[in-house]
């Protein structure tokens, strides 16, 4: 997700060393004697940004919206991790020299572009997750090549010009995420939308654009798995295409169910907690259907309150087991509260069965705390 920012105060949070680095690099020479300048001539810096040519100045302007998506909790742990894959041993000093999220981040595109584009494509994979793992994969690095990603590629153009009658353009990459992990982003052309701009006589035209969606495939040279971020009711489908044209055999078979959602309805059932991670999580919503009823029960919980006072008053009065019950879906809530450098927030992981769950977040740094915690409870495996 693009975060908002300014370039005025990006010139304004930069140490002018660090700024005169940057521009130099973007090929910017706003004709300062940078020796000379203190903190009050911020306001000459800013006059000559604005004398720069507007082709520049969206030049700098694109490598700093990648800078500013690293430049918080989620983006320094993607550099962290950059650094440990990449060998860079010096890289804790330098964190700590440089306090704030954005001097490491700007601090890594000027100093160790390799780092920074590493960190970008990490936190790329990070807000893809995907819990769901298809096993049976041969096990040792898997045989990405240029050859099979452009017969992947085609392979996806020749399944999405069945499903949308149409000729799709894609575009395919292969990255190395490192412990083992593999990774292929394939982008797709979505249907034609309709949206309003201004043309170069400044009048508001009506336009068609064809903006492009994402899959993600990622495989674990260790496991022998295969996880696919996508839209569900296509995932099978992207599994076993993947498998054919990478691995050129039959792709495994699936077991199920792929997630432990019966033992929530077990009120002995703890989801602990660490303290250090300041979290809590409930459970906000289940759907349960009872032998030889009409349809499921559904109950929501109030927040900070136990779900299954509510279920076992209707169990009561209706007299009935709740462990006759199977858990058609489950909503666990997880309360993030607040801690030096990360704000109060509340995220949830809906099971909407026991093969297909979803998670609307794009923090990486939570969404990794939460798939951990899923795992830990035997949820997800």
């Amino acid at each position: 997700m693009s975060r908002q920012f300014s370039m005025a105060t990006v010139l304004r949070r930069t140490p002018f060393k660090v700024l005169r680095w940057f521009l130099s690099d973007v090929g910017i020479d706003l004709g300062l004697d940078w020796e000379s300048l203190y903190a009050y001539d911020l306001p000459k810096v800013i006059a000559a940004y604005e004398q720069v040519p507007d082709d520049q100045k969206r030049q700098a302007e694109e490598i700093v919206r990648d800078i500013i998506e690293l430049a918080n909790q989620e983006g320094i742990a993607a550099l962290k991790e950059a650094a440990r894959l990449i060998n860079l041993t010096c890289w804790t000093t330098l964190f700590k020299n440089n306090p704030s999220a954005y001097l490491q981040a700007i601090w890594a595109w000027t100093s160790h572009r390799d780092l920074f584009e590493k960190a970008k494509k990490l936190l790329h994979v990070k807000r893809k997750p995907s819990a769901r793992k298809r096993g049976g994969l041969p096990s040792g690095i898997p045989p990405i090549t240029d050859e099979k990603l452009i017969e992947l590629k085609e392979a996806l153009q020749k399944l999405f010009r069945e499903k949308q009658k149409r000729f799709v353009m894609c575009t395919v990459e292969s990255f190395e995420r490192g412990d083992g992990r593999h990774c292929v982003f394939a982008y797709l052309d979505d249907i034609e939308k309709p949206i309003l701009q201004h043309d170069d006589r400044k009048n508001l035209v009506p336009s068609m654009v064809c903006p492009v969606f994402e899959i993600g495939f990622e495989v674990d040279e260790n496991e022998g798995t295969l996880a696919v971020a996508s839209q569900p009711g296509i995932r099978v489908a992207l599994e076993n295409l993947f498998v054919q044209t990478i691995y050129g055999s039959e792709p495994p078979p699936i077991d199920r169910p792929i997630y432990d959602i019966e033992k929530l309805k077990d009120q002995q059932y703890a989801l602990t907690i660490a303290a250090e991670d300041c979290l809590k999580a409930e459970i906000s919503f289940m759907n349960l259907l009872w032998p030889n009823a009409n349809g499921g029960s559904t109950f929501r919980g109030k927040r900070n309150n136990d779900i299954f006072q509510t279920i076992n008053h209707v169990v009561e009065q209706e007299k009935r087991s709740l462990k006759d019950a199977r858990v058609l879906a489950v909503t666990l809530r997880f309360h993030f509260l607040p801690k030096p450098g990360r704000r109060a927030g509340i995220l949830c992981v809906e099971f909407t069965s026991p093969e297909h769950f979803s998670i609307r977040c794009t923090d990486a740094v939570r969404v990794e705390i939460m798939m951990n915690y899923l795992k830990k409870w035997g949820i997800i495996p």
